[in-house]
């Protein structure tokens, strides 16, 4: 049974699951390959504890207000922050986030639209706020079941850490709970990208990224200006 997922929803229309979270802690992450128009999905299974389950629910219901939620609150949130900044809230070929979660013997359905990047353009809706939030932790649970799980993701932080602190040797280690994103290349090679927050000398975050081939140690290299990811 699901107790949560993340989805996006296209512009076409297209609803393309990220990942879903069983109540016995089984993780689906799906990994895409190829274009959109010659898609591949592969399912990569990943695992929680009880534990980890527990502290996921609570941090994703508990100490959030999605429950509290609904797509129509979330756009009227939106179109009110868009009326007082005075900015679109159109944001073109952005695709809708997506999140469900189980509450008792309820599924909450919540969408979004460009949950990541109206978060940053509308900063004082709590409403986008919230949605980007538990979006941004449920990417992360995908990313550490595609990299290969906890020990491998826990292995790549250790070396993105070696590089943050070569820039900045102040800044606190990173974890798997850093991990943002994960791309399997067509030449067999993986693209892993951690955002760092509270980076040192006065800057919100940064990106720290390592491309491992197939052989040979991985290449690191970090942005002090983040880009949103999706």
């Amino acid at each position: 049974m699901r107790i949560a997922s993340l989805a996006f929803i296209e512009p076409d229309g297209t609803r393309q699951a990220v990942v879903e979270v069983l109540s016995d802690g089984e993780v689906h992450a799906i990994e895409l390959r190829g274009s959109r128009s010659h898609r591949t999905e592969t399912v990569r299974v990943d695992y929680l504890t009880r534990e980890e389950l527990r502290a996921l629910y609570n941090e994703l219901v508990v100490q959030t207000d999605i429950v509290t939620l609904s797509t129509e609150s979330v756009r009227e949130s939106i179109q009110a922050a868009s009326e007082s900044q005075q900015l679109g809230a159109e944001i073109e070929e952005a695709a809708d986030t997506e999140i469900g979660l189980r509450i008792g013997t309820r599924w909450h359905t919540v969408q979004c639209p460009a949950a990541a990047l109206l978060a940053v353009r509308f900063p004082d809706s709590a409403e986008v706020a919230t949605v980007a939030t538990v979006q941004a932790r449920l990417q992360n649970i995908a990313a550490v079941a595609l990299v290969g799980g906890s020990e491998t993701a826990d292995r790549y932080a250790t070396n993105a850490t070696r590089k943050l602190h070569e820039m900045h040797p102040d800044a606190r280690e990173l974890t798997r709970r850093d991990l943002a994103m994960v791309r399997r290349l067509a030449d067999g090679s993986a693209f892993v990208q951690f955002r760092y927050r509270g980076s040192p000398h006065g800057q919100d975050a940064c990106l720290v990224s390592l491309t491992q081939s197939t052989s040979g140690p991985p290449r690191v290299s970090i942005l002090d200006t983040p880009t949103v990811i999706r």
